[in-house]
């Protein structure tokens, strides 16, 4: 009977207690000036025919793996293929330690220099814009991250 009686004692103090209320949250504060408006990078993929290259090897020379090669200087390309980021049109790109895929057409182990008229694929970053900005003033800094070089294709016959 005491165990009910001061169950009950305990359930109306707890009812009779007012309920703790808690505080608003604070409205986030917004920026003065849109987010959207902030130069970003958007990747972008090209592809098309070398025109001229020049490239020296910066690191990896030491050691036998091709992997760990990386190559400075400029590459211009007839970009006939890009997606929605990458321009058309010859192109010249600088490089900075960037990863450079050479083939071996004739297969002895030994990479084959790139000639003009090979083709080339690029990959890499390029700083863009919303639409609704304004452009005036702001220019596209495009960043290479690999360069693959093909051999081109034997004609048909």
């Amino acid at each position: 009977m005491r165990k009910i009686l001061f169950l009950m004692i305990l359930c109306a103090g707890a009812m009779s207690l007012p309920a703790q209320a808690k505080p608003p949250k604070p409205d986030p504060s917004h920026p003065a000036k849109s987010h959207k408006c902030v130069p970003h990078a958007v990747g972008y993929r090209a592809s098309g025919e070398l025109v001229s290259v020049s490239l020296t090897q910066t690191a990896g020379a030491a050691t036998p793996q091709r992997g760990d090669d990386r190559y400075s200087g400029s590459i211009t390309v007839n970009v006939t293929k890009a997606n929605h980021h990458a321009p058309k049109g010859n192109q010249t790109y600088p490089l900075a330690d960037v990863r450079v895929k050479f083939r071996d057409k004739d297969h002895n182990q030994v990479p084959d220099q790139p000639q003009a008229g090979d083709p080339v694929k690029l990959s890499g970053k390029i700083t863009k814009l919303s639409k609704k900005c304004d452009q005036s003033g702001f220019t596209a800094t495009v960043t290479v991250r690999k360069v693959d070089f093909k051999h081109p294709k034997p004609p048909k016959h």
